[in-house]
């Protein structure tokens, strides 16, 4: 099976973190000759409030079907928040779904790897009880941010060697 061949994982990064928070996992899957890609979502460095989760989910969602139009099989890979985005974004884009009316490609595998999973309809609130973690602060001016305050810790650096 050739790299155009196989399935490509796409990588939908969490909150705060880029498509190249990706690229050490990234380049060991391709000296292995498997294809990836990894999904920057318009809501990573927005300074507009009003791109958050369905904008990430659209644009995820553009970005698959383009590469699912072209024939490929997906398997997504959601990280931390990336599990609400992604779960939105393989709506109607399944391969089984697809092959039943005659269309190619489409997302064979979806993992959650340390992601949020949400039933449709909920919200993260809402499956932390109505309430957010003690350490979840929104900060509620012009617009509405959801902010971890600096002195909280949450990546795990890797090491090359």
């Amino acid at each position: 099976m050739t790299m155009s061949e196989s399935p490509v994982f796409v990588f939908v990064p969490g909150a705060w973190h880029a498509a190249d928070t990706f690229d050490v996992v990234r380049d060991l899957m391709h000296k292995r000759g498997l294809a990836t890609e990894a999904i920057s979502t318009p809501s990573v460095g927005a300074f507009c409030p009003d791109k958050g989760l369905h904008a990430d989910i659209e644009h995820t969602h553009a970005v698959l079907k383009e590469m699912i139009e072209a024939g490929r099989q997906i398997v997504v890979v959601n990280h931390s928040y990336g599990g609400m985005v992604g779960a939105g974004a393989v709506e109607g884009l399944g391969y089984s779904q697809r092959c039943k009316v005659g269309l190619p490609g489409g997302v064979i595998m979806v993992v959650w790897m340390a992601a949020f999973v949400t039933p449709k309809g909920k919200s993260l609130k809402d499956m932390l009880g109505g309430n957010f973690l003690p350490w979840m602060v929104i900060k509620v001016s012009s617009s509405s941010s959801f902010i971890i305050p600096p002195s909280k810790p949450f990546f795990l650096f890797i090491v090359r060697t």
